[in-house]
């Protein structure tokens, strides 16, 4: 994996090997409770592990169901997630 290859290293970093794909959110931006309405859209697909310190930086890490799952689709849902972020924050 080269984080260098990502859009935004520094917030979405895909491990194609894990099939996973880990987003890093800001909860000064985005409240617990929308980060997890967030996760819950794309929990069908995707196993779900959410971890960090709710003061400087969640982690929402992303585990594809499906076992072929390739790079751009694990990017595919880490956008998700952040569309779903902005969506509902814009709601609260």
């Amino acid at each position: 994996m080269k984080e260098e290859e990502d859009l935004n290293c520094h917030n979405i970093c895909v491990n194609e090997e894990e099939k996973s794909v880990v987003v890093k959110v800001n909860p000064r931006i985005y409240k617990v409770h929308i980060i997890m309405r967030a996760a819950e859209e794309l929990m069908e697909d995707n196993h779900i592990v959410v971890d960090g310190d709710p003061e400087t930086s969640i982690l929402v890490k992303f585990i594809s169901k499906n076992s072929d799952v390739k790079r751009d689709e694990l990017l595919q849902i880490a956008y998700k997630f952040n569309t779903s972020l902005v969506a509902m924050s814009g709601k609260a």
